[in-house]
């Protein structure tokens, strides 16, 4: 399957605002070649040797199990998969997949020769093989069919919590996002958690050797980066919360590699000794934490629960978190501003570094009176214009540097790198930050557009190509789509602005609690926002008679009257514009609600003043 699209060739000569057209031809014209396996036979057997002990035994004791009658029934029903299949589906795993985030929890030696002696857990190596499959596009006809029976086999032991099952899941998790299944994935996350839990995954196991230590603490972490995948600083849905974490972070490829014991530090500083040197991988899922946090932070202010001081108070920590974990980063881990031309950086290290910006743009942003967000402005009136100005260069000069590190690591790393999933999420927030910058500028018309507009078709270019078998990214990417599209005949129709507004379909709410979805806020990519889950609480109850109806089932937010929104095909509110071409919502992709305080944004908001037409909420899609 075709992962790019096809861009013309220019060359860096012809103008300076086709700074990145060289990088968006390197990303058209390359090709995703499967790459072969380089790793040492001698090297890999003497690291499984080393390290065989403590999981060959919990695979005796798992594959023991099946003595007794059901499960052995499952195990006989289902059919082994030829050794010359799985094989090189693994070794593109590892080869490709292993470095990033999302799937670094595997020990590549151990789990090489148990596939060679077949005493690979069933499960893991049914899911193993699926979503390399579907990232790859292998074997169409049959990974959904390994999916399945993977579960199958995990569901049947449901009562049986162990490492392996857990790995499996967080392979089925991101499969099924990958094809579409939301609902399943969400449900299959907790339960997940529930058995890392009950296997203690958040404390540390100290009697075990480097190597079956590490794999325990790189699966409990891939499993507390997924929940980004669901909401962001949401409580009710966090997977684990983070004072019960007792667990150091995960250590560099390295130190796997060579079964070092490594101190790494805690989740959150003070609880352990902290280490002189942090990781890229430490530091990715500490950065996640810190996020987490700035969202939690943007959501209270969105709820007028937090007052001008708890936001000042809060910036302040979050700035010193970000700069003392980057000064605690390793020399050839940094990201300088020059002389960094020609250097390829791993995929962990170059997501770790696009994560700490998109950690600024997420605190900055709270401060863009201008931005069309759920951000109630009341809160921020109190800062002088100037210091609004300095937030918004400052929130804007992150964007523009994960352009650059996106930008780099196009243009030199290897055409078998990835990208992991947060990279997308970084990407579509950078463009439609630099976009907004650009068009609430002094300056936002020609030369600086057209750079605005192709930088935000590189950030589009990049999740086409590394994501586009994802369904959980599709209506980001089409959205993305749709906004630079926007921008592009918003410049063509300079001095003729009649430019017709996007058609429009019907599609019925979202059945869920009208609180829950104003509170919670999902961003466009939540699993949990495109699952399609439909509170049935009143079947519950006997339904009253017709006459008994408004007085004993209306609740107070169904009695208002108010006329149903307007909705496209994904279910999402629409702006009903005199003028779509100038409204700044639609530039900047804001297209549907969700109940934020409007009047204070649009009364504060100056590119809003000579806008025509009704305002709608603005959603949660782009709170993340």
């Amino acid at each position: 399957m075709s992962r790019h699209k096809s861009l013309s060739r220019m060359s860096n000569h012809e103008s300076p605002m086709l700074w990145g057209y060289a990088t968006m031809y390197k990303l058209a014209g390359s090709t995703t070649t499967e790459a072969s396996s380089s790793r040492d036979d001698s090297s890999s057997k003497s690291a499984s040797q080393a390290t065989v002990s403590p999981e060959l035994q919990r695979s005796s004791i798992a594959s023991s199990s099946t003595s007794n009658a059901t499960n052995s029934t499952v195990v006989e029903d289902v059919t082994a998969l030829p050794y010359e299949l799985v094989v090189p589906l693994v070794n593109q795993f590892f080869d490709r997949m292993s470095p990033l985030p999302s799937f670094s929890f595997l020990h590549q030696a151990t789990v090489t020769q148990r596939c060679r002696d077949k005493t690979i857990d069933r499960a893991l190596e049914m899911a193993l093989c699926a979503i390399t499959s579907i990232y790859f596009d292998k074997h169409p006809e049959e990974h959904a069919k390994w999916a399945q029976e993977a579960e199958h086999l995990i569901l049947e032991r449901l009562e049986e919590p162990s490492i392996f099952k857990i790995q499996a899941s967080l392979l089925l998790i991101r499969y099924r996002a990958a094809v579409g299944q939301f609902p399943r994935a969400f449900i299959m996350a907790g339960l997940a958690a529930r058995w890392a839990v009950a296997l203690r995954l958040n404390y540390e196991h100290s009697k075990l050797t480097p190597v079956a230590q590490e794999v325990r603490r790189r699966t409990f972490w891939s499993l507390y980066l997924l929940e980004d995948s669901f909401c962001v600083g949401l409580k009710e849905f966090e997977l684990f919360d983070p004072d019960t974490i007792y667990l150091q972070l995960p250590c560099e490829d390295v130190d796997f590699l060579q079964e070092r014991y490594i101190s790494t530090g805690y989740l959150q500083p003070g609880k352990g000794l902290e280490p002189d040197i942090l990781g890229p991988r430490a530091a990715f899922v500490r950065l996640a934490f810190i996020r987490r946090s700035i969202m939690r932070l943007s959501r209270r202010i969105s709820m007028k629960e937090a007052n001008l001081s708890d936001l000042f108070s809060s910036m302040e920590r979050f700035q010193t978190d970000l700069l003392r974990l980057k000064t605690k980063l390793a020399l050839c881990d940094q990201y300088p501003d020059s002389g960094s031309q020609g250097v390829r950086r791993s995929p962990q290290c170059a997501a770790m570094h696009m994560s700490w910006h998109q950690s600024h743009c997420n605190l900055y942003r709270i401060f863009l009176t201008e931005y069309p967000e759920p951000t109630p402005h009341a809160t921020v009136e109190g800062i002088s214009a100037s210091e609004r100005a300095l937030m918004k260069d400052k929130c804007l000069f992150h964007a523009e540097q994960i352009v650059k590190l996106l930008s780099d690591f196009i243009q030199h790393n290897n055409d078998t790198d990835l990208l992991d999933f947060d990279a997308a999420i970084c990407a579509y927030h950078s463009a439609r930050l630099i976009l907004f910058g650009t068009y609430t500028s002094k300056d936002n018309k020609g030369p600086s557009m057209q750079m605005a507009i192709s930088k935000a078709q590189l950030c589009l270019d990049v999740i086409t190509r590394y994501f586009r078998f994802s369904e959980q990214l599709r209506s980001m990417r089409q959205e993305l789509e749709r906004v630079v599209q926007q921008h592009k005949s918003w410049v063509a129709s300079l001095d003729n602005r009649a430019i017709a507004a996007t058609g429009t379909t019907h599609k019925s709410p979202p059945k869920l609690s009208k609180d829950a979805y104003i509170r919670q806020r999902l961003a466009i990519h939540s699993l949990l926002g495109q699952s399609d889950f439909v509170d049935d609480s009143r079947d519950a109850a006997p339904a009253p008679p017709p006459e008994q109806a408004l007085s004993t089932t209306e609740s107070p937010e169904d009695g208002q009257a108010a006329p149903e929104p307007s909705m496209d095909g994904d279910g999402r509110e629409l702006y009903l514009l005199n003028d779509p071409i100038m409204d700044p919502s639609i530039l900047f992709g804001i297209s549907y609600g969700a109940g934020s305080d409007l009047d204070a944004w649009a009364h504060n908001a100056a590119i809003m003043q000579g806008i025509n037409g009704y305002l709608a909420d603005v959603d949660e899609q782009y709170m993340y």
